[in-house]
């Protein structure tokens, strides 16, 4: 019987710890980190309008989803009430996140038609409007130079 215990315990951990590696790294859904990813937006000199912070109640509401979907977010939109927008939200899962991508392409449709008679020139923002996904993170980012913006989101991508 200690024969037969000697040789099952150092299997049944190897098997153990082969499961676990089989396992692989867990889908935490998080392809961008909001606060950082928003930051090194908001520092990248894309933008030309001054943005506040939006709460994760109004995240919601702006981008038509449940706000307990929401795990993080990070939003800014403009003072003054221009197109320019950054948000960064990881989402529960990937029906949530997908959620959130189509409000985020309705939201841009409502600020072109909202814009296009009273600030005209901010459209021209909203055509370039960046939108991405990765895992369960979703990112819109209306900047006044577009290119400097992805080439931000480019270097932070993983």
């Amino acid at each position: 019987m200690k024969q037969i215990l000697t040789r099952l315990i150092p299997a049944v951990l190897v098997l153990c710890l082969t499961l676990t590696a089989c396992g692989g790294k867990e889908e935490s859904g998080a392809g961008y980190d909001p606060a950082a990813t928003a930051q090194a937006l908001l520092d990248s000199g894309a933008f030309t309008d001054t943005l506040e912070t939006t709460d994760k109640d109004t995240v919601a509401i702006l981008y038509g989803v449940e706000a307990d979907s929401i795990v993080d977010c990070a939003c800014y939109t403009s003072l003054s009430a221009g197109a320019e927008e950054i948000a960064v939200l990881t989402m529960k899962d990937a029906d949530s996140a997908k959620a959130a991508m189509a409000g985020m392409e309705t939201r841009v449709d409502d600020q072109k038609t909202a814009l296009e008679s009273y600030q005209p020139d901010e459209v021209s923002k909203l055509d370039k409007a960046i939108l991405t996904q990765s895992g369960n993170t979703v990112v819109l980012v209306v900047a006044a130079d577009a290119d400097k913006a992805q080439s931000t989101l480019d270097g932070l991508s993983k």
